[in-house]
């Protein structure tokens, strides 16, 4: 594996992107051997069932460090908090080294209480930062590399925790730990700090960041869930290791092969789907992954739950979890603005994902009390259920997605430029259309229909326009006569002025003029402005038909105008059926990068999506700011389907960094 370049990321992002690489190696090989020593030590010192009072504790623990870590974070940042905590954490494990064999009993549930409590504040501290470091472009491109190298360094963690127990004793692990958090905490150290000049956000209280975006509620919602169902899938495995495998080394060992075999499960999966399932399904069916895959497996297990199906199970949400669902939600983060993020992430990370495992253990205990032979039942019933609930949740990610990209598009609204799509038509794009050479038509006396009115044949232009001025609403017969008029230079403006005042009956009239090939262009390219003023069906099938039409300037014009008309009748609004395959096509036959027909298909996605965000993701691409560019295409790429979001993103990025605004800029102005 290789780190790419995309094309708006510079040689910063590219070493972040390789650092982080390397924090995810060392933090999950930590993440791995931890596990292994915590169930190894706190099950060889006490029985199984104890174990969910002692999960209970450590999640109630966990939560109220996730709410301190939360508040260091708006205080101090996490490039200050994230690396000083993985030190700390290696000053625990050389204190925990030194106490273990006088206290073994003791130590181990410290050590089981350090891990679960500190090991959910280090993991989303990390993604913090990486989420911090690129944009969210980059970060759809370099996360599932950067996951690939975690889950790499995951499986050399079980194997070194494995061999470690196997040629010393439990306690060398320990020490173990202690290098790989010293390692970790010092490459974080070595991520890019803020420029100084650049005021920082103020981040928000964590009531406020929910109650302006009550979507996180959900997003909180189904991190307890997943770790509700892995929680008590984690007993029954656990529960089944110790009566089969025993304690002391050999469980050490055993639970390093088995997080060395998911490890590697994870990490096959990783390189062989992660971005195939992003591109093709989208966040939230790839975050949908995890609890549909636990729903199934749980509900076949439960017609034979032997330790080997309880054993495949939990490898199966080890498996899934570590590889497209965190690849998928971690990205869900990347767009969202930085002091939101710090505001609340880590506790939707940590104070989420321990409540639903405190949870998780508490009912497991509730079902203890139960006959031993139903206890498997009842727990992987709960699995299935709760997992299910969770998969139903996962799949309302992507309009949350997109709302968290909107949201910030518009809070970065005041850095772009004014110009807006609605105004194209009046500038350079449509100039560079027409050119100067385009059809212009003076008053003539040949025209033998115009003969047939006395007064609209004088061939004066001064006298046609009293005449259209004194004429009111026009008469159904004279319609045709007048709409001809559009093409004159001279009296355009009289005829236009004429026929706005009788929009409300002529649509059909003005319809067939549009759509009539025949008809002087000159006319045609001015009918659009008066549809849109009559504002009913007639007039928007006129101007939706016009879309056809074989000229791009005419085409653009009626997108511009019918995204104007829904503004104003939003009743009228298509179906995405109907407007995503004129898009497509816009965009296969676009030539030179697509650049003369990009308004126009920003005008036509204005037909089926928020316009605000649509406008704003238009300006954004016409800025310098790459996060910004990268915003507005990653909004895109949330919002369209498969096919279009490709050659879309295709055409815009095919075009390098430094031409882009200037050649957009060009097409704008």
């Amino acid at each position: 594996m290789r780190f790419t370049r995309g094309a708006n990321s510079g040689s910063g992002e590219m070493r972040v992107a390789r650092d982080a690489a390397i924090a995810a190696s060392l933090m999950m090989a930590w993440q791995v051997a931890a596990k292994t020593i915590r169930d190894s030590l706190f099950l060889s010192a006490f029985d199984a069932r104890t174990l969910p009072s002692m999960a209970v504790s450590a999640a109630v623990s966990a939560v109220f460090l996730a709410i301190l870590s939360a508040k260091l974070l708006r205080r101090f940042g996490p490039l200050r908090v994230i690396p000083g905590a993985y030190l700390a954490s290696a000053g625990m494990h050389a204190v925990e080294r030194l106490l273990l064999p006088a206290f073994p009993g003791p130590v181990s549930a410290i050590v089981y209480l350090h891990v679960v409590s500190m090991g959910p504040v280090l993991l989303s501290g990390f993604w913090a930062l990486a989420n911090e470091g690129l944009d969210p472009r980059e970060a759809r491109q370099e996360f599932s590399r950067i996951a690939a190298y975690g889950t790499l360094g995951a499986v050399a963690g079980g194997l070194l925790a494995g061999e470690a127990a196997s040629l010393f004793s439990n306690a060398s692990v320990l020490v173990l730990l202690l290098l790989l958090q010293l390692g970790c905490g010092a490459v974080l150290f070595r991520f890019p700090r803020p420029d100084p000049h650049v005021t920082q956000e103020e981040m928000p209280p964590l009531a406020k960041a929910l109650g302006e975006a009550p979507y996180l509620l959900g997003v909180a919602g189904l991190v307890a869930l997943v770790s509700l169902a892995a929680a008590a899938l984690d007993f029954l495995f656990k529960q089944q290791s110790q009566l089969h495998v025993g304690r002391g080394v050999p469980l050490t060992r055993f639970f390093a092969l088995f997080w060395v075999v998911t490890s590697a499960a994870s990490f096959l999966t990783q390189i062989a789907a992660s971005r195939y399932w992003l591109s093709r399904f989208g966040l939230a069916r790839t975050v949908a992954t995890l609890p549909v895959g636990v729903a199934a497996a749980s509900l076949l297990a439960l017609l034979s739950p032997s330790a080997i199906v309880l054993g495949l199970t939990r490898a199966l949400e080890q498996a899934l979890r570590g590889s497209l669902f965190r690849s998928g939600y971690e990205l869900f983060y990347s767009p969202m603005p930085m002091a939101e993020k710090r505001s609340v992430k880590p506790v939707i990370d940590i104070g989420a994902d321990r409540a639903g495992d405190g949870v998780g253990y508490a009912l497991v205990q509730l079902i203890l009390q139960l006959p031993a032979a139903a206890v498997p039942y009842c727990v992987l019933g709960l699995v299935a259920a709760v997992s299910g609930l969770a998969a139903w949740l996962s799949f309302r990610l992507d309009s949350a997605y997109s709302f968290v990209i909107q949201k910030n598009l518009a809070n970065n609204a005041s850095e772009l430029n004014s110009v807006q799509i609605e105004d194209f038509a009046q500038t350079g794009i449509v100039a560079s259309l027409t050119g100067p050479d385009a059809p212009r038509r003076e008053l003539g006396l040949e025209d033998a229909r115009l003969r047939q009115f006395a007064d609209l044949q004088s061939g004066d232009p001064k006298r046609v326009r009293e005449i259209l001025a004194e004429m009111g609403i026009v008469d159904q017969l004279l319609v045709p006569q007048v709409i001809r008029l559009l093409g004159s230079e001279s009296v355009r403006s009289a005829a236009n002025a004429a026929l706005a005042r009788t929009t409300f009956r002529i649509a059909g009239q003005l319809s067939d003029a549009l759509l009539d090939q025949t008809m002087d262009y000159a006319v045609r390219r001015r009918i659009p402005r008066l549809l849109e003023a009559c504002g009913t069906r007639r007039a928007w099938d006129g101007l939706f038909e016009g879309l056809n039409d074989r000229r791009l300037e005419l085409r653009f014009r009626c997108s511009r105008h019918l995204a104007a008309m829904l503004r104003s009748h939003p009743e009228l609004q298509p179906e995405a059926a109907l407007v995503y395959p004129l898009v497509e096509r816009e965009l296969a036959t676009a030539s030179n990068g697509g650049l003369r027909n990009l308004a126009h298909v920003f005008a036509m996605l204005q037909l089926v999506l928020p316009q605000n965000s649509v406008r704003t993701a238009f300006r954004a691409l016409n800025t310098p700011n790459p996060r910004l560019r990268a915003l507005a295409l990653e909004y895109l790429g949330s919002s369209l389907p498969r096919e279009i979001r490709q050659r879309l993103s295709q055409q815009i990025e095919a075009i390098p960094p430094e031409d882009r605004v200037a050649r957009l800029d060009q097409s704008t102005s």
